[in-house]
């Protein structure tokens, strides 16, 4: 049995798996939004309060994994960007009694397409592969083969957090205010000439239940949904029309989504459009599945 915590923008993550014969069985997976990343685009700093949060919710988390169960913790966006990411990890350290792993962007856009790949198998997919991560802070795009085969792509500084501070809520973003963001990755991932987009994270596994109008989130049924463009603008439209209490009451949305998810999905359609796909796969799969793994 393995655990990995990852400390993301929006939320912190746990894992807990056995690793059989080279796959993950997922035993229990457990995620807490706790913005960490709140103010760190205009401020380049973790903020206290924030900080506390997101210490509170990994100690709840840490309570959940097996005494002596190898356990690991990753960060993303918000502590690589962080000046004070230094502090952070000492924190974590200090009260966790765990060594942080800061990821880079390329690191994480490559665990994201390992990990998405891993969940998939069994399911028809045509190389090559495009994976999007949306993430709070950033997004992700990466393209490789079935085989775990990696080709190549990045990280943008773009993310569903990053995009609702920018705009304050107050409106959603113009197609050219993501697209230009996006516009060095998903060229990179162009001249791989991908087949098949599969999307990972929070904003495409919330869609796919909001789509699937289930009465309450399920990882089972997110895997392997397949929508088509189409589908997600009707969705984004429908979205952006709800006020944050209307969304609060969608039921297969968690607490503390309801104001980031119209960010997310703005950046999954323009990922989608920039690299002419009609239809995109969605995985439970992710960067904590292939940590487990290489563990």
């Amino acid at each position: 049995m393995r655990a990995v915590l990852d400390v993301g923008t929006n939320s912190v993550r746990l894992l807990l798996a056995h690793v059989r014969l080279g796959r993950v069985e997922p035993i229990l997976r457990e995620v807490r939004v706790t913005r960490l990343g709140q103010g760190v685009d205009a401020s380049g700093e973790l903020r206290d309060d924030a900080m506390e949060r997101t210490f509170h919710a990994l100690e709840e988390l840490m309570g959940l994994i097996p005494p002596k169960t190898p356990t690991s913790i990753l960060a993303t966006s918000a502590v690589r960007d962080a000046k004070n990411k230094g502090e952070f990890a000492r924190l974590v350290q200090a009260r966790l009694g765990l060594s942080l792993e800061i990821l880079s962007g390329l690191e994480e856009a490559e665990l994201s397409f390992s990990g998405a790949l891993a969940s998939l198998e069994g399911y028809e997919l045509f190389d090559p592969i495009t994976v999007v991560d949306i993430g709070g802070g950033s997004t992700e795009i990466y393209s490789g083969h079935v085989g775990g085969e990696l080709l190549g792509g990045g990280s943008a500084q773009i993310g569903a957090v990053r995009l609702l501070e920018r705009f304050g809520g107050n409106r959603l973003p113009l197609p050219e205010e993501i697209r230009n963001i996006l516009l060095p990755v998903v060229e990179e991932n162009l001249t791989f000439q991908p087949k098949t987009l599969v999307a990972v994270g929070g904003t495409a596994q919330s869609l796919a239940a909001i789509m699937q109008e289930l009465p309450v989130y399920s990882d089972e049924k997110v895997l392997g949904y397949t929508f088509s463009l189409g589908e997600l603008e009707d969705c984004y439209g429908k979205l952006g029309r709800l006020s944050l209490e209307e969304r609060r009451q969608i039921p297969s949305l968690q607490p503390g989504r309801e104001d980031v998810i119209i960010y997310g999905a703005a950046i999954l359609l323009q990922v989608a459009r920039l690299l002419n796909f009609a239809k995109i796969m969605v995985s439970s799969g992710d960067l904590l599945v292939a940590r487990i793994a290489r563990n």
